[in-house]
């Protein structure tokens, strides 16, 4: 809806959209087009003979990349899913992978991390690094709450063991820590029993289970704590975290670790080692300056790389990049 030029028809094909997209769509005059079958995407790209098509949340390979060749010179995939677990690029597989991504005119990697891990199969002018955004008018600044009895640290995500949280719930359940800190856990998961197990033995732990509304959640915490074991793509959590002026301690894994720079805009740790995350978590405790120095850089972080509008003008400027050609 905020791409600027008026040369191009856009068609927007989606597996399923919300009632409010749907309806700031239509109130702009746009189409709004849904498919579940390989036939019904063949009827729509033979109706509209697009120029660009962008696909979004399919693999490298996928039928719908050939398919969309078929129909049009230039076909966009932006990856948005995080490399297989233990996944090596061995001479044949990076073979196959350039031979899969032939109908692609660009890849768009999300964050740093996955642009060094398309360009270890696939020729680097096929990528385009284009950050993930978010929209600064939903999470807006606002100063660090003063602190009073403890340092509020919250958890926000999946409650899954990928997401580290075993090293949070060990953390808060040692009686060093709590006495300075608390955690807020907001999320949804397979270990939801164990970490309501958790809150019922510490008042350290506070579970809220899922939010809907975690914009307004995460004014109420000094620092969000994102102990990942896995190769996140992203991190929205943590920019969404950082947009409200919440500096995130992280582990430096994945896409967590292009997000800010250590000890400027966040801090990085090694969550399985209890003590250098407690030693981290005490000094922010008894340093309130540092905390709010840092949430205000955090902010200007998000401003810089992270808006929203820097996305969809990096994306509109692909976009015309290809269809000049």
């Amino acid at each position: 809806m905020q791409l600027e030029s008026p040369r191009f028809q856009l068609v927007l094909l989606a597996r399923s959209i919300t009632d409010d997209a749907y309806n700031d769509l239509y109130s702009k005059g746009y189409r709004y087009d849904s498919f579940t079958s390989m036939w019904q995407l063949i009827a729509l790209l033979h109706h509209h003979h697009p120029h660009l098509v962008h696909l979004h949340f399919y693999g490298i390979g996928h039928p719908y990349t050939f398919i969309a060749r078929c129909f049009c010179s230039h076909v966009v995939l932006t990856m948005h899913n995080s490399p297989p677990q233990g996944y090596q690029i061995t001479p044949w597989r990076r073979i196959k992978q350039k031979l899969l991504g032939l109908p692609l005119a660009r890849l768009c990697a999300i964050s740093p991390f996955i642009q060094q891990w398309l360009s270890q199969f696939m020729a680097q002018e096929k990528i385009a690094l284009i950050n993930n955004g978010i929209n600064l008018s939903r999470f807006k600044y606002e100063k660090i709450p003063p602190m009073t009895a403890k340092l509020r640290c919250f958890y926000v995500g999946s409650l899954s063991a990928e997401k580290g949280l075993h090293y949070l719930l060990a953390l808060f359940l040692d009686p060093r820590l709590s006495r300075i800190a608390q955690l807020d856990i907001f999320g949804d998961g397979e270990l939801k029993e164990q970490v309501k197990l958790a809150a019922n033995q510490t008042q350290s732990i506070n579970f809220h289970g899922r939010s809907t509304q975690i914009e307004q959640d995460l004014k109420q915490a000094h620092i969000v704590l994102m102990p990942s074991c896995w190769q996140e793509a992203f991190g929205y959590v943590a920019v969404e975290a950082m947009a409200v002026g919440r500096p995130v301690v992280a582990e430096p894994i994945g896409g967590l670790a292009d997000l800010f720079v250590d000890q400027q805009q966040g801090w990085y740790v090694h969550f399985e080692q209890s003590d250098q995350v407690q030693n981290l978590l005490r000094l922010l405790y008894s340093q309130s300056d540092t905390l709010e120095a840092i949430s205000v850089a955090a902010r200007k972080r998000v401003e810089q790389e992270y808006d929203i509008q820097r996305q969809i003008t990096q994306t509109h400027k692909m976009y015309t990049s290809l269809l000049d050609s």
